[in-house]
C-alpha cells in the first residue's frame, strides 16, 4: 500500500469524516440524528461539509458514505461537495459496490485503507502518521494514530457497538463530530488533550 504524504501547508485543508450515510432514512432514527427525514438530513450534512471544507480541500472520508449503488445519486452528490474525496471502503460501500472502477473516476481514490503522514513542524516528531480504515482497530502499527468509523460513537447515538477507550485512537464519523467534518488542526487539539489523560 502506498502511504499518502501531505506538506504543513496542505495541512490546512485537510479534513476528516465518516459515516455519513447520505440516502439511508433508517440511520435517523439507529442513530439518534436530529433530522425529521432524509432529505432535511442529506442537505444539513452537505451544508455542514461545505461550511468547513473548503472547494481546494483534502478529505479523508472512513466509509459508508451513502447508501445505494445508484451511480447517479452518488456522482451528484460527491459533486455538491467540497474538496477532493479519498473514500475507504465502509460495509455499505462494499455491499453497493462502490468498489467499482467507474467510482475511482467521481472521488478521487478509493481504497480500504489509508496510511498517511502529515508534516507539521508544531510536534515533536515534525509529522504524524494516520492510519484510517472504516472498522475501529483493537491493535494497529506502532507509531500511527488510528482513525474510523463504523461504531457511530457520540453524545446523541444510541448505537450499539462501543469501543473501549484509546487515546491514539478517535471516530472521525459525523456522529461523534456534531455532524461535520473534522479538521487536521481541530483533531490534533483533541489528540494532544487525549495524550495529557
Amino acid at each position: 500500500m502506498n502511504k499518502l504524504k501531505f506538506t504543513e501547508e496542505e495541512s490546512k485543508r485537510i479534513f476528516f469524516t465518516s459515516d455519513t450515510h447520505f440516502q439511508h432514512g433508517n440511520i435517523i432514527e439507529y442513530c439518534n440524528r436530529p433530522y425529521q427525514h432524509l432529505s432535511e438530513m442529506n442537505h444539513a450534512l452537505i451544508d455542514n461539509w461545505n461550511e468547513v471544507v473548503p472547494p481546494n480541500g483534502i478529505v479523508f472520508h472512513a466509509g459508508d458514505f451513502i447508501f445505494t449503488g445508484n451511480i447517479d445519486w452518488i456522482k451528484r452528490t460527491v459533486e455538491s461537495l467540497n474538496g477532493d474525496i479519498y473514500l475507504t471502503l465502509g460495509n455499505h460501500d462494499i455491499q453497493n459496490k462502490l468498489d467499482r472502477e467507474v467510482f475511482k473516476k467521481i472521488f478521487k481514490d478509493v481504497r480500504d485503507m489509508y496510511q498517511i503522514t502529515i508534516m507539521d513542524s508544531e510536534l515533536e516528531e515534525k509529522h504524524i502518521n494516520f492510519i484510517i480504515t472504516h472498522y475501529p482497530f483493537l491493535f494497529w502499527r506502532r507509531g500511527y494514530v488510528h482513525l474510523h468509523g463504523h461504531v457511530h460513537s457520540g453524545p446523541l447515538s444510541s448505537a450499539s457497538e462501543k469501543v473501549v477507550y484509546h487515546p491514539m485512537r478517535y471516530d472521525i464519523g459525523v456522529d461523534n463530530n456534531n455532524f461535520y467534518p473534522i479538521s487536521y488542526h481541530d483533531l490534533k487539539v483533541i489528540l494532544t488533550k487525549n495524550s495529557m489523560k
